[in-house]
């Protein structure tokens, strides 16, 4: 087993807020975006400690949120079942209805965004990208090339338009890396077709930057974020 190791990846200090999250993203600055579970709001947190929140005037709560490297962001609702896409000034540009949504991704100008009710990943017009590969608390994220990935209970899938979805892992968390493809499963953290990490982890989520160098584990304690 190789354990992951302070002198590989250096361990940041960021002040989360007190709260479980729902979903966590991180940008091209560095930057990590939250979504705390029981506040419609959206939460960026920077490196030297600057906390910023931004109230999308919905009341209900967000079910995914999603960053592009351009600074385009989106943030979904799947009560009362739509998605807000802004600019990277913050300026909302779009609002798309669509039922069932669970998480969403910005792969490139379009978005994708899990069907909850009927277990695909689709472009929020209806148009399907993969089908029978998530369910309610999938997430997606970001891979090169314009693919992405889904992860959850209904096992971990490579997506790319126009090609069967590629299932790589049972069950888990996983995000693309600097290291290759990484899956938290159990508190076992690997590379996928490679080395164990680390294991008896507190956590039970994993998100990346997009370059893949900053890796945050979620969903227990505190977030731990490493690069």
């Amino acid at each position: 087993m190789l354990l992951w190791c302070v002198s590989t990846f250096l361990i940041l200090s960021f002040s989360f807020p007190d709260t479980p999250i729902k979903d966590l993203e991180i940008d091209n600055c560095g930057t990590i975006w939250l979504l705390p579970v029981s506040d419609p709001g959206v939460i960026r947190l920077d490196s030297l400690g600057n906390r910023q929140s931004f109230e999308t005037g919905y009341a209900g709560l967000p079910s995914g949120l999603a960053v592009s490297p351009s600074g385009r962001w989106v943030v979904c609702f799947q009560n009362p079942g739509i998605l807000l896409e802004y600019d990277e000034d913050d300026i909302l540009i779009d609002e798309v209805s669509m039922q069932s949504v669970g998480d969403v991704l910005l792969p490139g100008l379009r978005i994708w965004a899990v069907d909850t009710a009927r277990g695909n990943v689709v472009y929020p017009g209806g148009e399907i990208i993969a089908r029978n590969c998530a369910g309610s608390f999938s997430r997606l994220c970001r891979g090169p090339s314009g693919s992405g990935m889904v992860s959850g209970s209904e096992g971990v899938f490579i997506v790319e338009p126009g090609e069967l979805p590629v299932r790589i892992a049972g069950s888990g968390s996983a995000c693309y890396s600097s290291r290759g493809i990484l899956i938290l499963d159990s508190g076992v953290l690997c590379v996928y077709q490679g080395d164990t990490l680390s294991t008896d982890i507190p956590y039970s989520s994993i998100s990346a930057s997009p370059d893949g160098e900053i890796v945050v584990l979620w969903g227990g304690e505190t977030p731990l974020v490493l690069e």
